[in-house]
């Protein structure tokens, strides 16, 4: 079993060191003795296996990070490789980065809305200051409460009550939601009496050495923030993540000293997927700093768990005012724009300021345009993991974001206490237009077919741009036929079958013998779209009397293996898939 795992675990770095064309590269890297599918395929976690204890902490620097991104283009300088860490259905396994829930299984409102809470927030009575933030752009403490848990408390920009609290509590149900691990996130309110400061606390005020704290201190931070008219003030508190901090992770490379961290981040799907996300929710601030890994340890093992934290800088708000008007539509340095800025002697007109935008105090400044491009935002930074994203990578992305309902999307708005019933409905409103002109640009963009099966009768499958009505249903559908040798990777052709709808005979002469493998390319006849005729190759093991669905393909038309003139289908169809996922045998 080791000798197997390692060699999945070195087929990315193989991957990475060949400067061959992607085809032929991800053909050569599968050792030959390698059976393309495995029988406990598909593989629905990646397990942390290897002990992570040693993994030392390691700020990232938000100004170099900030300049390497800006000016440069860290990370692979192949664009267009697929996703690495997908299993063999095309899919992302629940581990330290991830967990499957808005579209794998039924959410409610309700869960959105705990967002795997298991408490009310903070314990009442007097909050212990551990220490107090007064760098960064909002002032914050840490503090324990009466039952000895810390949370990190966050306050509103004075004159815009709600704004920032609310907006970090609601992006986090939604982004817990789509999958990713946050901290636990909760509306509180305090009063200057409330704070009892811990003996070895410590304070460093602006220019000045670290002392110890006072409650001048706690005063002077205070009076940059929003109070209400009893004197009180509205917080957001994030529960202290379980294990030992290490710091942000890059969202590119691997950490070095982290056993388990073998997939470059701008090829993990999910990564690239939460540009998608980050377009959907307004996340102009998606970089580095607004990470933390730690060490976790669970059954006796230790590994590394990756969280997305402080959302303050999302929606309509930028956490001390309200969102600029450019943000989201540019980088913070485009040069092409302050060159035309410049050639046009002041007469060109930015496209974002003829953008329509919704107002108020409780919830900032967002964009309310019905006519909203998700290709086209873009967060304040370049993301590395973002401009690798793949129409695969998005449309998995949106898949995710259409199981998000309405009611789902009120139950968050909800949660944020912005306390305004006008504004909440205008919030919900804008994400669900949002939410649907991602679904209306991805799930058509590529052949939509999703979740094949297959009994003795024929093929069953959906079209998940005709089920979510964002596309007219095609004349028809094609499945070309073949027997798979799981071990050579060749093919031979059994014949073609044809129907109206997402329901195709099985042609008779089908392998029946336990072990079996074929593979069908399905693919539309008579679409809305070009791109479907490109076909979706899905793969099938024969188990005793039943098939089961083992591999899935999209995209697997390379660019360069169209450029070179090659035949249609590549050598070896997609590519390995390496994983560190568990395996049963």
């Amino acid at each position: 079993m080791c000798n197997r795992i390692g060699r999945r675990l070195m087929q990315p770095f193989a991957a990475l060191a060949v400067a061959i064309p992607c085809s032929v590269a991800l053909s050569a890297t599968r050792p030959a003795d390698a059976p393309r599918f495995y029988d406990d395929d598909p593989l629905w976690e990646e397990a942390s296996t290897q002990d992570g204890s040693g993994v030392q902490p390691g700020e990232v620097s938000l100004s170099w990070d900030m300049v390497e991104n800006l000016l440069g283009k860290p990370g692979d300088p192949d664009f267009d490789r697929r996703a690495m860490n997908v299993n063999t259905v095309d899919e992302v396994p629940d581990g330290a980065w991830f967990t499957n829930r808005a579209g794998a299984r039924r959410l409610t409102p309700e869960e959105v809305a705990r967002a795997g809470s298991d408490g009310e927030g903070p314990a009442s009575g007097r909050w212990t200051v551990v220490s107090a933030k007064s760098d960064g752009i909002t002032p914050g403490f840490t503090v324990r409460d009466t039952r000895g848990v810390v949370w990190f408390i966050k306050l509103d920009p004075p004159g815009w009550q709600g704004m920032a609290t609310g907006t970090e509590i609601v992006a986090a149900r939604l982004f817990w939601a789509l999958g990713y691990h946050v901290p636990e996130y909760h509306v509180a309110k305090l009063r200057i009496d409330d704070f009892v400061i811990d003996p070895d606390a410590e304070f460093t005020p602006p220019d000045a050495e670290t002392r110890a704290m006072e409650h001048r201190d706690i005063e002077w931070l205070l009076e940059q923030a929003d109070r209400s008219s009893d004197g009180g003030y509205r917080v957001s508190a994030s529960k202290a993540l379980p294990g030992r901090p290490l710091g942000g992770f890059r969202f590119y490379g691997t950490r070095p000293d982290d056993p388990n961290d073998v997939f470059p981040h701008e090829h993990r799907r999910e990564l690239r997927g939460y540009g998608t996300f980050a377009a959907w929710l307004n996340h102009v601030d998606a970089k580095s700093i607004n990470t933390l890994d730690t060490v976790v340890s669970e059954e006796g093992r230790a590994y590394v768990r990756h969280h997305f934290l402080d959302f303050g800088s999302t929606l309509g708000s930028a956490a001390v005012f309200p969102r600029e008007y450019w943000e989201g539509h540019e980088y913070l340095v485009e040069p092409k724009e302050i060159g035309k800025g410049v050639l046009g002697f002041g007469f060109y007109r930015h496209p974002w300021r003829t953008t329509r935008v919704y107002e108020a105090r409780s919830v900032g400044r967002i964009p309310d345009d019905p006519n909203w491009d998700p290709e086209l935002w873009k967060p304040r930074i370049p993301n590395p993991a973002f401009l690798r994203a793949r129409l695969d990578d998005k449309f998995w992305a949106a898949r995710r974001v259409a199981a998000i309902t309405d009611q789902m999307i009120g139950a968050a708005v909800a949660t944020g206490q912005f306390g305004d019933p006008d504004a909440e409905a205008a919030l919900s409103r804008i994400l669900i237009q949002r939410r649907d002109a991602i679904v209306r640009r991805y799930l058509p963009a590529i052949n939509p077919v999703v979740n094949p099966t297959l009994d003795d009768d024929g093929l069953t499958f959906e079209n998940a741009a005709v089920e979510a009505r964002v596309a007219a249903e095609p004349k028809g559908y094609r499945a070309d036929w073949a027997a798979f040798d799981n071990t050579t990777g060749e093919t031979r052709p059994i014949a073609r079958t044809r129907g109206s709808g997402p329901r195709l005979r099985a042609p008779a002469d089908l392998p029946r013998a336990s072990g079996a493998f074929v593979r069908v390319a399905i693919s539309a006849v008579g679409a809305p779209r070009a791109e479907w005729e490109e076909p979706l190759l899905a793969y099938f093991r024969r188990s005793g009397t039943e098939w089961k669905l083992v591999g899935l393909d999209r995209l697997w038309v390379e660019k360069s293996h169209r450029s070179a003139g090659l035949p249609s289908i590549p050598l070896r169809p997609g590519k390995p898939r390496p994983t560190c996922a568990s395996r049963t045998e």
